[in-house]
């Protein structure tokens, strides 16, 4: 696949672009981009005025024309499209436009300059079908580590400000004594919120051996001893033991951090010159390692599909056993086999239902054969015989929607994607969440 140089007149929208359905012609296509993303065009339109064209982000083409060169934007038609309405906005007076959007996009019109813009980097491919593992590979979110994986919110603050509130969660995982396990599980269900309403109260910070001057923390102790108050508000910020409704004013927080015990309170008659935090030498802290409270249960930190809490009563063995294995294994060691798993135990309990309460998992074509129901038609068959028992049908609102919605692994569509896709792969958020729609249907068939 070459690098390419194009002109804004050799590209060409792409018919069958996967933001919009089938268009029959250019100006269609570009009608249905316009319509689909509507201000985002203005906004794209203004960074790219502003700055020009992404540097880390080409276009991936298609070439469909040698004279004149003609190429198919398969990546990248929105930024074509922007770039044709700022070069011809007259093409606007022949599309049905919002007239906020359309003002805004021939107002940047008058100012863009082509020149900072071309020529414009792409890559050609030789067929759709060798483009189609990028394209996915883009859109498809994080993959695993193949796709574009996204910054946590402290991660983003640490690019766009290292705060006060960044500083000291810094020095604590840096300096606190935690291996790089404990680190990683710290940072991943942290609250810079919470973090950041203390650090910013002017009537904590003395407490904490602290002081702000141009953005920076600056204290007057020694790192073994600022960092022991801090290293106990992050503990707790990290076991949930606080959050940020526990600070909504200022006397929550001073009686927070007056009650700490002796061991999380520095000494502070060890005071020497203002320096910052960042400035405090590694020399300075004292590797201790101090036994973890015991963290209260959160069931949305469980590592298996199935809640602890949660006890079925499967009587058939097969279905119990797979039941047993979805109660086992762990989400992040095989999300995959637990989506396939959780999809066949909802469907193997369902049918269980409809065979013991005088159902049927089968129907009868005009023409006489025998087909099996869909496991929509079935379980909504299950919803409508435990509704005439007297069970509330919204008890069942979740599971039913999650076998229409197409983001839920109990999705047909979705579940066929994950046996047969390569590149589709279930999020354990979206398998626990799956497993807690259906729960009270599970609770009903297995009581």
């Amino acid at each position: 696949m070459p690098a390419i140089d194009l002109k804004i007149e050799q590209l060409v929208l792409d018919n069958e672009n996967p933001r919009i359905t089938h268009a029959a012609s250019q100006h269609e296509a570009m009608q249905k981009v316009v319509k689909d993303q509507k201000t985002k065009l203005v906004r794209l339109a203004e960074s790219i005025v502003e700055r020009g064209l992404s540097p880390i982000e080409r276009l991936m083409v298609l070439q469909v024309s040698e004279k004149p060169k003609r190429y198919i934007a398969l990546e990248g038609n929105r930024r074509v499209t922007v770039l044709k309405l700022l070069t011809n906005p007259a093409v606007m007076t022949g599309l049905e436009i919002q007239e906020s959007v359309q003002r805004a996009l021939e107002r940047l019109a008058s100012i863009f300059e082509k020149n900072k813009v071309e020529p414009i980097s792409g890559f050609e491919v030789g067929s759709r079908d060798e483009a189609r593992y990028w394209i996915e590979l883009r859109h498809n979110g994080e993959d695993q580590g193949r796709g574009v994986v996204g910054w946590k919110p402290i991660v983003a603050a640490r690019f766009r400000k290292r705060e006060p509130a960044v500083q000291a969660l810094d020095l604590v995982l840096e300096h606190g004594g935690f291996t790089p396990v404990e680190a990683e599980e710290i940072s991943s269900r942290f609250s810079l919120t919470t973090l950041r309403r203390l650090i910013e109260s002017e009537d904590v910070r003395p407490l904490l051996g602290l002081t702000v001057r141009d953005g920076r923390l600056h204290t007057t102790l020694p790192g073994s001893e600022v960092i022991k108050p801090l290293k106990r508000i992050v503990r707790d910020i990290a076991d949930k033991e606080v959050n940020s409704r526990s600070f909504n004013k200022t006397e929550q927080m001073v009686k927070y951090v007056q009650g700490f015990e002796r061991p999380d309170i520095p000494d502070f008659t060890k005071k020497s010159a203002s320096r910052p935090i960042e400035a405090i030498q590694k020399s300075e802290f004292k590797i201790t390692t101090t036994r973890r409270k015991n963290r209260r249960p959160d069931s949305s930190d469980r590592r298996q599909v199935v809640p602890k809490n949660c006890s079925l009563n499967v009587t058939e063995n097969r279905i119990a056993e797979i039941y047993k294995e979805l109660r086992t294994i762990k989400l992040a060691d095989a999300p995959n086999a637990i989506a396939v798993l959780l999809r066949v135990f909802l469907e193997m309990s369902v049918d269980h239902f409809l065979e013991n309460n005088g159902g049927a998992v089968d129907f009868k074509t005009p023409n006489g054969q025998s087909k099996f129901k869909k496991l929509d038609k079935k379980l909504a068959e299950v919803v409508s015989m435990l509704v005439s028992a007297g069970v509330p049908k919204a008890h069942f609102a979740s599971v039913t929607r999650s076998v229409s919605v197409v983001t839920s692994p109990m999705n047909i569509d979705l579940f066929h994607r994950y046996v047969h896709d390569r590149f589709a792969t279930p999020s354990t958020t979206d398998l626990k969440a799956a497993w807690d729609h259906a729960q009270p249907l599970f609770e009903k068939i297995w009581p």
